[in-house]
């Protein structure tokens, strides 16, 4: 990983990790995986996934959601599979969240919840703040915030709140931009 020279150094005293990310309509690929865009990105991803681990942070926190959410989970069970102190936690913002997938979405999004250490649902029902409860809950509960976000962009998305609520209150967040896969960071630990 060409990065970690830069990487703040002061996770020691953290253990756990959020996720945050777009949904594929998002990225130029789209829903293809088989495009070299999406294979770097996953790859970039799972390494900031090991680069975290080998800091010390065996606890991590996913949405579920398409996209990100769903592939940082399937990053880290392949991790767990070779570290089994490694965690993965399913916040899921209510019970039906996956209903309007496709039957291999949904297949994928069950695979990883069975696979999971836990699934916490935040709320049974939908509601228009759902997944705001969601991310907030993700935040709460995590140390350091990896996320996929193009911080230059002023768009509203629940990346942004998630991402901002973190700053808010001095989560340390790596970056990864979704379009050049630049690294940057935010947050307390990014100016120690």
């Amino acid at each position: 990983m060409e990065t970690e020279a830069t990487e703040p150094q002061s996770f020691m005293k953290k253990t756990s990790c959020a996720f945050t990310g777009h949904r594929p309509t998002r990225f130029s690929f789209k829903y293809d995986e088989t495009h070299p865009a999406c294979i770097e990105l996953k790859k970039v991803l799972a390494e900031h996934i090991d680069f975290l681990y080998r800091q010390g942070i065996t606890d991590f926190y996913t949405g579920c959601a398409l996209g990100i959410d769903l592939w940082a989970g399937e990053a880290v069970l392949a991790l767990a599979e070779l570290h089994p102190e490694i965690k993965l936690h399913c916040i899921i913002p209510f019970a039906a969240q996956d209903q309007k997938w496709s039957p291999e979405q949904q297949a994928r999004y069950h695979a990883l919840l069975n696979r999971s250490n836990d699934v916490i649902l935040t709320q049974e029902k939908y509601s228009k703040d759902c997944y705001y409860i969601r991310n907030r809950y993700l935040v709460d509960h995590a140390d350091v915030i990896l996320a996929v976000y193009d911080m230059q962009a002023n768009k509203r998305s629940g990346t942004g709140y998630t991402v901002h609520y973190a700053q808010a209150h001095g989560k340390p967040i790596i970056v990864i931009d979704p379009d050049d896969f630049h690294i940057s960071f935010s947050g307390s630990e990014a100016q120690k």
